[in-house]
Order: C-alpha cells, then structure tokens, then sequence
C-alpha cells in the first residue's frame, strides 16, 4: 500500500468513504489518502475527485487527467496530471467539537458532540443528553465529515451532550448488520439507540480520564440519564416518536419530524425490502397502535408538501393519541416538503424544539 495511506490505515473505517482504483488484474490503490466523505466522477481520461473530511470545512475538488508524454526515445510515458478546483463557499467559522467513539456490546460508530470552548456549558459538570439519530437502513451519520456536525454544535451549545449513533440497519458494517433488521426493524433500532444511551457514562468517563492531562478547555461533563430527549427526522423522526411511545423510562421527550409511522403507508420498494409481505409484520413495526403508552411530551413535525413521507403519517398517529386522549403537540408545515426546504422556516424550527424539549425537561 502507498505509505501515506499505510500511515493511517486504522483511521480509515466505516467512517471513511474512500475511493479505490480496482485494475483488472487484480491489483488496487487507494487514490484517497485521508479520511474522509470521497466520491469520483469518472469519464475519458480524466476524473474529478469530490469530498471532505474533518480537518477542513469546504469540500475538496480535484481534476485529475491521464496524459501520455512521449520522450526523446520515442517511448510514450502515461501519468496523471492533478489539478485542485478552487472552492469560495463561505465557512461556519468553527469547527465541531466532535469525539468519536464506539458504543456497547455492539460496538455502535458514535459521535459525540460537547459544548463548544465559547459556550455557556463549556465548564458543565453534568448535562441532559440529546439523541439524534437517523438510525435507518441505507444511510450513515457518523462520518469522517465536519458538515454532518454542524447543527449537533448548535444543539450541544444549547446545553445538551449530543449523541448521534449508527445502529443495525445503517451502512457500512457488511450484509449481516444490514440485514439485522429484517421484518423487525423497530425493535432493532430502538434497541440499539437504548444501548448507546446506557453506555454513555462509561465512554464519557473514559474520555475523562482521557483528557485529564490535556490542556483543553472544556470540560467532558456526567451525562443526566434522567433528561434524556431525542430529535430526529424522516426514519430518525420513526425512532424519536416510537422512543417516547415504548422506552419512556430512558427517553424523557421527542421532536419527530416527518416521521413514517405506518409502513403500510410508505413505498413498497423499500418496505417489502426490509419488512417482506406478510401484514403482521407490517403492523408489528408500526407505532400508530401504541398512541395510547405515550405518556412523555411529543412533539411531531410534517410538511403538508412532503411527498415521500406524506403527511397522512403524523394525521394518522395524531389522531390515534387524540382518540387515546394522550397530549401532545402537532406542528404541520404549508409548503414544506421532506426536507424544509425554507431558511427561515428552518431556523425557526430549530427554536421551537429547543424552547419545546427545554420545557418538557424543566419539568421532571
């Protein structure tokens, strides 16, 4: 292997999307050489490699091209020619305090995001925690990437210890850990979300005693396991409503956005791929028949333009907690499709869950 990847090989996990030249032979070398969020677009004789990692927050192009030089022999000589594309996107202007770890029995991909140096919890000795994952079949959140970060920041500079886990069913652990969830991908996920919330104190303290001889500023503070929120949308927003609704012994409160609460609801290309085609199963991994075990504050939030996970989810599991006679707070959005699609919205919502869980937490 080239020695510039060799010298981090071990960093270059399920974390790192890295891009490989594979020859016919049999051969292959890494053309990326940190870690990192890379992909390639190939044609002719030339490519462009894209991505980012932690170290630096603009994404990073390259136009690389084959070009044959012939010598004074007449020998034609093949080699590549790499040239950066310049990137002017404004920066965040800082930079995510993030700690990657590995959670549980399970070894979960976790990141963990504290307070920022400049924040008002910086010195916490002890903080309520907020879960955030995504937590569903086909998609990562842990990576080697400062951008998936950026709004954790905010949220741990709201005074909270972030957590964002990767449980079974998400990518890059091999066909066993994606097929972990067939025909039972509520149980799953949530149970994996619940062990990362147990194996927190541990971790934590770990990093403690980690850092106990380092010069840094913040402080890695005791996680409150009695103020335990989680936010999350799309199959995230799934997991953060039907943690409220079946785990209110660990999760104390819930922000669903545009969640998918009957799959019979959902795209049949992707339901019968993890839940198959009997009925009962479809029931099994539904939340709309458990409204009446809510008993922790619930937020839900939809977009009535969302086209994916139509609105009909959150009106379906609304009304089943109103026939149950169970409170909770319904936020439904004109115009907004799966992704808020609004900056203004978008900064909006980010207030209203902060001020929602701050209040559901203030209570206990």
């Amino acid at each position: 292997l080239p020695y510039l990847w060799q010298a981090n090989a071990a960093d270059h996990d399920a974390r790192s999307f890295d891009v490989v030249s594979i020859r016919f032979d049999g051969s292959w070398e890494p053309l990326t050489y940190t870690p990192g969020q890379w992909t390639m677009s190939r044609a002719g004789n030339g490519c462009v490699m894209t991505g980012r990692g932690m170290d630096d927050a603009r994404v990073q192009m390259q136009h690389c091209m084959n070009v044959t030089v012939t010598g004074e022999d007449g020998v034609d000589t093949l080699s590549m020619v790499v040239a950066p594309i310049g990137n002017h996107a404004a920066e965040p202007g800082f930079v995510p305090n993030v700690r990657f770890v590995r959670l549980g029995e399970r070894s979960l991909y976790t990141a963990i995001v504290l307070p920022s140096e400049s924040s008002g919890y910086a010195h916490a000795d002890r903080l309520p925690v907020l879960m955030k994952p995504y937590g569903g079949p086909g998609f990562q959140q842990v990576v080697e990437s400062q951008s998936f970060y950026w709004d954790a920041q905010w949220w741990a500079d709201q005074g909270y210890i972030v957590v964002i886990a990767d449980g079974r069913g998400t990518t890059g652990r091999g066909p066993k850990w994606d097929r972990a969830i067939y025909e039972s991908m509520k149980a799953v996920t949530l149970e994996d979300q619940i062990a990362a919330v147990h194996a927190l104190p541990g971790i934590l303290s770990e990093l403690r005693a980690e850092q106990a001889d380092s010069e840094t500023a913040v402080t890695i503070p005791e996680p409150d396991l009695e103020r335990v929120a989680i936010i999350g949308w799309s199959y995230g927003g799934f997991l953060s409503a039907l943690a409220v609704l079946e785990a209110p012994d660990v999760f104390a409160a819930a922000c669903a956005g545009a969640p998918p609460t009957d799959w019979t609801l959902y795209d049949t290309h992707y339901t019968e791929r993890y839940l198959g085609l009997d009925p009962v199963v479809y029931e099994r991994n539904g939340i709309i028949a458990g409204a009446p075990n809510l008993k922790r504050p619930l937020m839900l939030i939809h977009g009535f333009a969302d086209d994916n996970v139509t609105i009909a989810h959150s009106l379906r599991l609304s009304q089943a907690l109103m026939a149950a006679g169970r409170k909770h707070t319904f936020l439904p959005l004109t115009g907004i499709t799966h992704m808020t699609n609004d900056e203004t919205v978008a900064e909006n919502l980010l207030i209203l869950q902060r001020d929602f869980l701050a209040d559901a937490l203030r209570k206990m």
